[in-house]
């Protein structure tokens, strides 16, 4: 099971170039076990909110922080607990999914394991294709492949943005196993989507809405 942890996003907003708000200042707070979705228009700041969470993009507004038992991370300090999956995520297509898994553990500072590897694999229907390049997936292929990477690390909380695009129903299903088995663990979610059918297994719901 995950540690207790408490991820709090405070009257955060981005702003660009000093010009007004992407979107009006949020608030949420995720626990053990819950999902969170994003929702609003196109371009109301989705993405942006995600990687704010994530740490790729600094807040121009409020704050963010995670509490894990009883020691606080701030803003950057965490992105060791978080697993991102994104539409702008790129693989390394030169490599197998065994290679790119291993360089990625490698780089992140984690043990390999090779089990749990074929485990993700197996879930993401990837297994039988362990040993080719991925520069021969298709795209939905690759996209399976970034989930891959985004679990092996056994993150605290998942970002996903979009989690569905490029899938097929068989690919979906896998997809909310994950999604499920990471719950069941006491691990948080985060959903960026404009699919609202995603939203029916959110705890609570955030929609974006610009100034």
């Amino acid at each position: 099971m995950k540690p207790q942890f408490a991820l709090t996003i405070h009257n955060c907003a981005k702003t660009y170039n000093n010009h007004e708000f992407v979107f009006s200042p949020c608030s949420a707070e995720l626990h053990n076990g819950e999902i969170i979705g994003i929702t609003g228009w196109n371009g109301s700041g989705k993405s942006t909110l995600i990687k704010m969470v994530a740490g790729l993009l600094k807040p121009s507004n409020g704050s963010i922080h995670l509490k894990i038992n009883n020691e606080t991370y701030n803003y950057g300090e965490f992105s060791e607990h978080i697993g991102l999956v994104s539409p702008y995520l790129q693989v390394y297509e030169e490599f197998t999914p065994i290679e790119h898994a291993k360089i990625y553990c490698d780089l992140s500072g984690i043990p390999f394991n090779l089990n749990y590897t074929h485990e993700l694999l197996t879930i993401m229907g990837l297994f039988s294709k362990r040993n080719e390049n991925i520069r021969n997936f298709s795209s939905g292929m690759k996209q399976r492949m970034k989930y891959v990477l985004a679990f092996i690390r056994k993150p605290l909380i998942v970002l996903l943005d979009e989690p569905t695009a490029n899938f097929d129903s068989k690919g979906t299903e896998a997809i909310y196993e994950l999604i499920n088995t990471h719950k069941n663990l006491g691990g948080g979610t985060i959903i960026a989507t404009n699919d609202l059918s995603e939203t029916e297994i959110c705890s609570s719901v955030i929609h974006l809405t610009t100034i």
